[in-house]
């Protein structure tokens, strides 16, 4: 019919303004909704651990049974989690020891985790908390080591470790040739 016009045509302007209220209401409640505290999507912080490595480090074995291993982890995130181990191909085990003073002598003592708190560091340094390679390979100053850490919630993180002397000056530590 002349001057009439197709059903679909009339119905445009309605299915037009039902989708921009859509679009509104919806924008509306993403913004709310990353806004409110606990929110999966709330910028402060992650809801759990959130696990960064740095400043691996492992010494030139001074002896063919044992060396030490050293490195930061900072915990960013918004749970706590707990390093539970640490492998490496370069060593037949590694173990998590405390240096500790007793009576005047510093001893070392093994440890099976290591709490890592949320939003804070903890250092693997030299006279505290450290690794010990056991029977590590014979590597030398320049070569790198993987280390794999094992974590309670974040599971596996994987490093390289810069193997260094520190009796040719490169690492500034406290010449304990080959442990912590």
């Amino acid at each position: 019919m002349p001057g009439s016009r197709p059903a679909a045509a009339g119905r445009a302007p309605v299915v037009a303004a039902a989708l921009l209220a859509l679009g509104a209401l919806a924008g509306c409640g993403s913004a709310d909704s990353a806004e409110q505290p606990g929110s999966e999507t709330s910028a402060a912080t992650s809801p759990g651990p959130d696990i960064a490595v740095e400043g691996a480090a492992v010494r030139v074995p001074a002896t063919p049974d044992v060396t030490a291993g050293y490195l930061v982890i900072d915990n960013t995130g918004g749970a706590a989690d707990t390093l539970t181990g640490v492998r490496t191909d370069a060593a037949a085990e590694v173990q998590i020891h405390d240096t500790r003073e007793e009576d005047g002598v510093m001893m070392m003592e093994r440890r099976r985790e290591v709490a890592v708190p949320a939003g804070e560091t903890v250092e693997l340094r030299s006279g505290g908390t450290h690794l010990m390679l056991m029977e590590p390979d014979g590597f030398e100053a320049g070569d790198t080591v993987e280390l794999t850490l094992v974590f309670e919630t974040s599971g596996e993180i994987s490093v390289e470790a810069a193997v260094e002397d520190p009796m040719g000056g490169s690492t500034g530590m406290d010449g304990h040739r080959g442990h912590g």
